[in-house]
């Protein structure tokens, strides 16, 4: 039987995870946009640069996902982060939008399971 402190870690760390998943769905769209581009501006640089740092900087284990919420999310983000920042040729292009398509997928997936539960 869990007690009051481990549920309250448990409720934190959801928290935590869930904000990290929905920045990562407004951010790995927004730097695949700058990424098509063929010139940035030094504002489009910065940012592009900003967000490479805070998903090459984040350390987790993808693990975490599955234990806490059921969903293999946070490989996913790593994955399509990845597939994004290495891209270079259209032929590639391709392949990291079927991976961002997933992500995008089971954040909703996730998205309307939470809502659901908070309106209960």
């Amino acid at each position: 039987m869990l007690n009051f402190q481990e549920i309250n870690r448990l409720n934190e760390a959801n928290l935590v995870l869930r904000h990290f998943v929905d920045l990562s769905a407004k951010l790995l769209p927004f730097l695949d946009e700058l990424i098509r581009k063929n010139e940035l501006s030094d504002i489009e640089e910065l940012s592009k640069s900003k967000i490479m740092s805070v998903f090459e900087s984040y350390q987790f284990d993808t693990k975490t996902s599955e234990m806490l919420i059921n969903s293999n999310i946070l490989e996913l983000i790593k994955k399509t982060y990845t597939k994004i920042a290495q891209t270079n040729q259209r032929s590639d292009r391709r392949h990291h939008i079927r991976t961002l398509r997933q992500f995008l997928f089971e954040h909703q997936r996730l998205v309307d399971s939470w809502n659901y539960v908070d309106s209960n």
